[in-house]
């Protein structure tokens, strides 16, 4: 590792949390909704990219699937089949967040949503933790209205936790991400899902 490195920002879906974008879709098809050309498991498109950004709230995501399905469907299943994309944190990366905490400073910076997070962020209690004791500070797509492959995102984000660019890095499973974090200043490590995360520092 780079002793360089003070800090290190983690994507959270594909990098933390495992993904089952597939089930997802197919969930979505038994709805009626075709979607699998707007769900990547990466940085999503259309109706799943307003979400993420902040542009739709909940609201108006269910609004938006019920028009794409083109009938009525209650809102809890909407929100089963969205939940579907989510697996969960396999613990050796929890256990690897809290070794990698007591030498570094921990952020996690996620294109996400109201509904995931709510759901997802369960993921992360593990022996007593819950995900705010991992973390410095948790950057959230939706919240900041900003939304990675955009530069702004990681200099709001550099920004607001005080941190110098060249001293962190980012750790992101999408090549056009971690692109444009080294276009403001990061180091970054592009993941493959599935990887030995651990082999990243150790």
């Amino acid at each position: 590792m780079n002793p360089q490195i003070h800090n290190i920002i983690f994507d959270w879906g594909g990098v933390l949390i495992d993904l089952n974008t597939e089930g997802c879709i197919q969930a979505f098809e038994r709805l009626g909704a075709d979607v699998k050309t707007l769900l990547t498991g990466t940085n999503e498109l259309g109706v799943f990219s307003a979400y993420e950004s902040g542009a739709l709230d909940t609201a108006g995501f269910h609004q938006e699937i019920r028009r794409i399905i083109g009938k009525e469907v209650a809102d809890e299943d909407i929100d089963k089949a969205w939940n579907t994309q989510l697996k969960s944190i396999p613990p050796e990366k929890l256990e690897l967040l809290l070794e990698l905490g007591s030498h570094y400073n921990l952020y996690l910076l996620s294109n996400t949503n109201e509904l995931h997070w709510l759901c997802g962020a369960k993921a992360f209690n593990y022996n007593g933790y819950k995900v705010e004791d991992y973390f410095k500070h948790i950057f959230l797509s939706f919240r900041m209205h900003l939304a990675k492959p955009d530069p702004q995102i990681f200099i709001a984000a550099l920004k607001e936790a005080g941190l110098k660019a060249d001293e962190t890095l980012f750790i992101d499973d999408s090549e056009a991400n971690c692109q444009a974090a080294s276009s403001a200043g990061l180091h970054t490590f592009h993941y493959i899902p599935g990887g030995d995360l651990r082999a990243v520092f150790f």
